[in-house]
């Protein structure tokens, strides 16, 4: 059991052992003997206690560990390291006040006397060389033109922030790119305000030695800046910064409200989609399923599915928990969960690929297979369909709920397809009509293929009065999709009169039913077979129509022309006896 207190560090109240209290206090008289010598020390001192108050944070965990103890201090202290470590590297350095010097003589007075050398209290890079960080993608504010966004790429990247400055130009003169994309990282990138921020922005350690080496910087570029006039012309360029910055962060988090909304929207669709599509592979039919699916069988059609989901939905739920941490400043995610959310996208890419590869060799080959039927010879032909998902039964049936629920021995919501072709062919006048029919279907070889087509069925019927068409076609075995379908070639002699109902447009490859009759009530267009081909009969109707306008529009030419050049004839011999008149006048007149 043991002692706690309760201290104040940065406005967050921590609960600390008694013990580790002593040695956190100890610490700080030792920061603020070295720091705290001139008035503008005080800035490093609040940052060192704002440092220490997040590693405090970071190590307090509710419900599980709420108190401070011995060891939390002391890997605190480790990290951020002692003041003996480093101050003999600046020893030699000009102090703010006189008694510095005195303070550090004293210092190494008490170490000599402790029996540590002076070779041991000089800080090396290796003392803290077990506690690395990595870089952090900001905003520098103390190099900056608008945003302090090049400056902060360079910070990252290892670069001048001034190569950067170039390649944004470079973007905006060709193409424009640039401006969008340094306001959208203006947006993004969060400000480095903080002497910890930027430490961080340059992936240095938040220690002791940098916080000091970055004060000295500091300050030594202020005293530089105060000898010119140059800072009063930045103050102004950063004052237009911070007013830019302050409307396209606004901006910036309006957007990223509007790509978390429709992020986690398309989550929940993608795993509302990926539920009723396996809900149809195990039987339970729905209205929403991915047509590719049917190319493969139920295990690999479940895998398919599964990789397709997460390689479109792991991106999408990353964008979703970054515009979390942008808008609520959420901390992030594991390392090994990100890690294992990349591994499982890279292995679904990968399945995808050989689901497509694979799935391909599969249409490799086509197998057509004909057969021929004849039909009743006639002037004329009625072609109708039947829609064989009308249940047709009797009344004693209906009454009794005894209904037909198939087609060709399979359940007619399951088992069937609609990919029909219909298209008409002339052959001679004295051949007798016939009907054929082509059962298509790709393989992986030209004999699965061939085993695929033969598995097809599809029936015409025959009556005296009209010739059927089934609206769909069944396959034997359990369907899976090979391009399966049905082109049926109707063979009629010349001059053969055709009505076609319309129920067939879908299925007509002769033209179009509904340019043929253009009528909304009229149910059938007409037709005639030519050695042309089968044409609409009101088309060769307007033709005909057509043509004899034209013909009689050439007579009335032909007969204005000739008219035109009887008058020019009759002009030209009036023209000849007036002048017979005049001579002969003249004549007499001599």
């Amino acid at each position: 059991m043991n002692k706690t207190i309760i201290i104040n560090i940065n406005s967050i109240v921590f609960h600390i052992e008694e013990d580790a209290y002593e040695n956190l206090r100890s610490y700080m008289i030792e920061i603020k003997r070295h720091f705290g010598k001139s008035e503008d020390s005080r800035e490093i001192l609040e940052d060192i206690e704002n440092r220490i108050a997040e590693m405090f944070s970071e190590r307090i965990h509710s419900g599980r560990k709420e108190v401070i103890n011995m060891l939390d201090v002391s890997e605190v202290i480790a990290q951020m390291g002692r003041v003996s470590d480093f101050e003999n590297e600046f020893a030699d350095e000009p102090k703010a006040e006189g008694t510095a010097t005195v303070d550090a003589e004293e210092n190494n007075t008490e170490k000599t006397a402790e029996g540590q050398t002076a070779e041991e209290s000089t800080y090396t890079e290796s003392n803290f060389a077990d506690y690395t960080m990595s870089k952090r993608l900001m905003r520098d504010m103390d190099d900056k033109i608008l945003g302090g966004v090049c400056s902060g790429l360079g910070q990252y990247f290892n670069i001048e922030s001034k190569w950067v400055r170039v390649i944004f130009v470079l973007f905006f003169l060709f193409g424009g790119s640039g401006v969008l994309l340094y306001f959208v990282l203006w947006a993004v990138m969060p400000k480095a305000l903080t002497r910890a921020d930027k430490l961080a922005m340059r992936g240095e350690q938040a220690n002791l030695h940098n916080f000091k080496k970055s004060f000295d910087e500091e300050m030594k570029g202020l005293r530089e800046n105060f000898s010119g006039t140059g800072e009063h012309i930045n103050r102004g360029v950063r004052s237009v910064g911070d007013v830019l910055g302050s409307v396209f962060s606004i901006i910036g988090k309006i957007m990223a409200v509007i790509t978390l909304i429709v992020s986690g929207l398309t989550v929940i669709g993608l795993f509302f989609v990926y539920v009723m599509n396996v809900l149809n592979l195990i039987g339970y039919r729905n209205d929403i399923f991915f047509p590719p699916l049917e190319m493969l069988d139920s295990s690999s059609a479940f895998f398919a599915l599964t990789a397709g989901t997460l390689a479109v939905g792991i991106p999408f739920l990353a964008l979703f928990f970054l515009m979390l941490r942008i808008l609520f400043k959420a901390k992030s995610s594991n390392n090994y969960v990100n890690m294992s959310l990349l591994a499982i996208w890279i292995a679904s890419i990968i399945s995808i690929i050989y689901f497509v590869v694979v799935t391909q060799q599969d249409f490799r080959e086509e197998s057509t297979i004909s057969v021929e039927k004849p039909l009743e010879k006639r002037d004329s032909y009625v072609f109708e369909e039947n829609d064989v998902r009308v249940i047709k039964t009797s009344d004693e049936n209906f009454k009794g709920k005894k209904f037909d629920i198939t087609y060709d021995g399979k359940n007619i919501m399951e088992e069937i397809r609609s990919d029909v072709r219909i298209r008409f062919e002339a052959i001679d006048s004295l051949k007798a009509p016939y009907l054929a029919y082509n059962y298509i279907a790709n393989g992986k070889t030209y004999g699965e293929a061939s085993e695929y087509a033969s598995q097809i069925r599809y029936g015409v019927n025959q009556t005296p009065e009209s010739v059927i068409f089934d609206s769909h076609f069944s396959i034997n075995s359990k369907p899976v999709y090979r391009d399966q379908r049905v082109s049926m070639v109707v063979y009629l002699p010349i001059g053969s009169k055709v009505t076609v109902n319309r129920a067939l447009e879908n299925k007509f490859q002769n033209g179009s039913l509904w340019d043929c009759s253009r009528d909304p009530e009229q149910k059938y267009s007409e037709w005639l077979m030519t050695k042309d081909g089968l044409k609409c009969v009101r088309k060769l109707e307007e033709d005909k129509l057509k043509e004899e306008e034209k013909a009689k529009e050439e007579a009335e030419k032909e007969a204005k022309k000739a008219e035109k050049a009887e008058k020019k004839k009759n002009k030209k011999a009036a023209e000849a006896t007036n002048s017979e008149e005049e001579a002969s006048t003249d004549e007499s007149e001599a």
